[in-house]
């Protein structure tokens, strides 16, 4: 089994993102790992690998983990838990692990692919300040200072999310934006979860008038500039929210997530300015934060049955 230890670098192509390429001798492929202001940290793992290796690598804080595996099977083992755990494809695992552990997860060759979502104590504290009930299966571990590892499978909703994540075709802030939005979905979904099958009896978010109130206003923020559009922790913060709590909230007052709400007012707007004949197809995509034609004219053409170019 061969040792690796991942030296992270910037990408030279991402803001906010550091890589891993493993190198030609052993295979191809590699780590990408997003970095987003609220401290939640997105890892998506795709390499293909010629032989048995372990990534092995340290923390330094009291941390918790999602991982969604997606294709091939690994063993996690670390030195605050006894024992192996098999990573399969099509499982969903969560974990709390203290802080300077060193932990290794081993892959036979071939084709291995998954996405974690990582954040640390501070972090997770931040996220469940205001509602600490629904984070209880995530704080149960740092609050007894006692590290833990479960899984379970992957649900259909969680699939559709990270292969949206996998597909992203979004640049700048908009792409920061748009992963962030389903890092937190796909939390959302493994707290329900975990809590359905622990403690069903857990209340849902109750949305008050006053939270439509700031949903509304922090809605109105996310349409001022569709081009440059503020992130889900500015938008959490104008309606003085937590990020977790405001993204539950949005979905239960409007019915659908910040990035499909900003989606749908981008395209109305695209729509208008080619009815109007003032813009051409690609002067109507880059104006309202376009910058992939072929992907403009797919959504569009989704959302109103028609191509672009036929709109008078």
């Amino acid at each position: 089994m061969k040792k690796i230890y991942p030296v992270l670098s910037p990408s030279a192509e991402v803001a906010g993102q550091s890589v891993y390429r493993l190198p030609e001798q052993v295979g191809s492929g590699g780590i990408c790992i997003d970095t987003f202001a609220s401290g939640l940290r997105l890892i998506y793992l795709n390499l293909q690998s010629k032989e048995n290796i372990s990534i092995v690598s340290e923390t330094s804080d009291w941390g918790f983990g999602i991982n969604f595996s997606l294709k091939g099977y690994s063993k996690f083992h670390t030195s605050a838990l006894q024992g192996d755990f098999l990573i399969e494809a099509g499982k969903s695992g969560h974990s709390c692990s203290p802080g300077t552990t060193i932990q290794a997860e081993d892959y036979s060759s071939g084709r291995r692919v998954k996405i974690n979502i990582v954040f640390d104590a501070k972090v997770l504290s931040d996220f469940a300040k205001d509602d600490e009930e629904a984070f209880l299966p995530f704080l149960q571990g740092f609050k007894d200072q006692v590290p833990f590892a479960d899984h379970d499978r992957i649900l259909p909703q969680m699939h559709q999310a990270l292969n949206q994540i996998q597909a992203c075709p979004y640049t700048g802030k908009t792409r920061a934006l748009f992963l962030e939005s389903k890092a937190l979905e796909l939390m959302a979904y493994k707290l329900e979860q975990i809590r359905s099958r622990t403690r069903p009896a857990l209340r849902q978010y109750g949305v008050s008038p006053y939270d439509i109130e700031r949903i509304r206003y922090a809605a109105g923020c996310l349409l001022q500039d569709p081009v440059n559009p503020p992130d889900i922790t500015t938008l959490a913060a104008a309606a003085g929210m937590n990020r977790s709590k405001f993204y539950q909230c949005f979905k239960q007052v409007f019915g659908h997530s910040p990035l499909d709400h900003l989606r749908s007012h981008r395209l109305h707007l695209a729509k208008n300015y080619l009815t109007k004949g003032k813009h051409n197809v690609t002067e109507a995509a880059f104006a309202v934060g376009y910058n992939n034609l072929s992907h403009f004219t797919k959504i569009f053409t989704a959302q109103f049955g028609i191509l672009p170019h036929k709109v008078s």
